[in-house]
């Protein structure tokens, strides 16, 4: 029996680094009957480019940006005219399909809506991150781009996308507490099907020990407590909390490290990390590895005694399903996570480790908990998150949850 097809319609920029797209779509999906081809932007792409992603077919338009208002909506225009340049493409290559689908991009998803009304199949819009809100608090703080432009991308995003949540024929919102700001929109809740990030666990924790027992010998650590924090480094993010918790740290420890892997949205967002750093007096203390690869991160994950995850309790992040803390579950490394509603039932119901509220001094102390127990009682903490990530957030358990809905969704229109 020949699989079925999915047109993918991808925000994420060529070649996506989302672990979730890859593992999900492309390796556990076709387990289940299902073929996905791609649509994603690409900075360096000058037009509309055929190409492939891990063997899989892929269209590549280019990935505009508009600076100014003015720009702003030229760059959206000439954006709708390459998806459906894209889309005619792909129909003739690699169609037709049996159910498009949309992750976060308003643009794209009306132009899911418009094809998959034609051609009576369905379309699922997903939601990773509410990105015009954040836009919206961009403006508020006067960060990324003028005012006047993070506003009208915001609003505008914010109209068109919640008025073609409400066409999909299904939406994945990223969090169950995503479905609830979703349905204060309007939109209905039967039709929505939490999936939450994940994590890896067919990989074993065992693998990555000879790499970083290396790494911290490169870094000169001996016994001394290594604390890691994977993620982006933005401004948004406020990770001058983490530091100054760390400063708090060091007094009882003063010996750990602070590993920061990760980048931030513009240079100057780590320049002003490091700064704060020197300012506090924890400069020597805390490594920026900035980008890693996904195997490194693993490595830097293994060689360090406890993940971090603060998370804002901002009305944007609320509504996130973190990926650090699954990350860190998945190898092991017992947590300490802020109390935003995902990350919360995660680390609560996994027992692989301590849930704080959004303060410097509750982080370090939850951080200093799991310092003064034992090195096997902190393997045990992280083993029990291990097991609960296997259960329920492996991508193997979210393939089978996108599979049954796009199952549902093909039997209701007879296909």
């Amino acid at each position: 029996m020949s699989k079925r097809k999915i047109l993918f319609f991808c925000s994420e920029t060529y070649p996506p680094h989302y672990e979730f797209l890859e593992k999900v779509f492309n390796f556990h999906l076709p387990c289940y009957g299902y073929d996905t081809v791609w649509m994603m932007p690409a900075s360096e792409a000058l037009g509309i480019q055929m190409h492939t992603w891990q063997g899989r077919p892929a269209i590549l338009i280019p990935k505009l940006r508009g600076e100014s208002p003015i720009t702003l909506f030229s760059a959206y225009y000439r954006h709708l005219r390459n998806i459906r340049k894209a889309f005619d493409l792909m129909m003739k290559a690699h169609g037709p399909f049996d159910l498009l689908q949309v992750r976060d991009d308003p643009a794209m998803a009306a132009w899911a809506h418009l094809a998959a009304t034609r051609a009576n199949i369905p379309w699922v819009y997903q939601i990773s991150h509410l990105k015009e809100e954040e836009f919206i608090s961009y403006a508020r703080m006067g960060i990324y781009g003028p005012r006047s432009k993070n506003i009208m991308q915001g609003l505008a995003g914010l109209l068109l996308r919640n008025f073609l949540l409400g066409c999909a024929q299904a939406v994945f919102p990223i969090s169950e507490r995503m479905k609830n700001t979703l349905a204060r929109y309007g939109i209905r809740r039967n039709k929505m099907v939490p999936v939450e990030e994940g994590a890896d666990t067919s990989l074993l924790p065992d693998k990555f020990y000879k790499k970083a027992k290396q790494i911290r010998q490169r870094l000169g650590i001996r016994d001394e407590p290594v604390i890691i924090y994977v993620g982006t480094m933005n401004r948004f993010r406020r990770l001058e909390i983490l530091l100054e918790s760390f400063r708090i740290v060091l007094a009882r420890h003063p010996g750990a490290l602070l590993l920061m892997v990760g980048e931030g949205r513009t240079p100057d967002d780590l320049a002003w990390l490091k700064r704060r750093s020197k300012d506090i007096g924890i400069f020597n203390n805390v490594v920026f590895t900035r980008h890693v690869s996904k195997q490194e991160v693993r490595v830097y994950i293994k060689a360090a005694d406890i993940g971090v995850s603060p998370v804002p309790a901002s009305y944007v992040y609320m509504s996130s399903s973190p990926i650090k803390v699954l990350e860190y579950l998945a190898l092991e490394t017992p947590v300490v996570g802020t109390d935003i509603p995902d990350q919360k039932f995660v680390i609560d119901n996994s027992r692989g480790g301590i849930c704080v509220g959004w303060d410097a001094g509750q982080l370090s102390e939850g951080i200093n908990k799991l310092l003064e127990l034992t090195r096997e009682q902190r393997k045990l903490i992280g083993r029990k998150g291990r097991v609960w990530v296997s259960k329920n957030r492996d991508f193997s358990v979210l393939a089978q949850k996108v599979a049954d809905t796009y199952d549902r969704l093909i039997l209701a229109v007879g296909r």
